[in-house]
């Protein structure tokens, strides 16, 4: 279970530490973020593996940062469910 502690959010920025987890969830969803358009910088930093605590931050040009994170979250989901129909489809 991931436990997120937020450390700085406001406008065009948010700052995190979440528990429990290290590169699997957020290797993918930086390579998201920076291809969003509204992104200016996206980054984490795992502080030991074995402790499993990353610290993220999210730095946006214009729009709300939880906002961006969520159309890109949102973004990820449907390219997963496309690539579990193509799966399914050859089985």
């Amino acid at each position: 279970m991931l436990n997120i502690e937020i450390v700085r959010y406001d406008q065009n920025y948010l700052e995190i530490i979440v528990k429990g987890d290290t590169h699997t969830l957020f290797a993918p969803l930086l390579e998201y973020l920076l291809n969003h358009p509204d992104v200016e910088v996206a980054m984490y930093d795992v502080d030991h593996p074995l402790l499993q605590n990353v610290k993220f931050k999210l730095k946006t040009r214009t729009r709300d940062p939880v906002e961006v994170l969520k159309e890109v979250v949102q973004h990820i989901l449907k390219d997963v469910d496309s690539i579990r129909e193509q799966l399914l489809a050859q089985i």
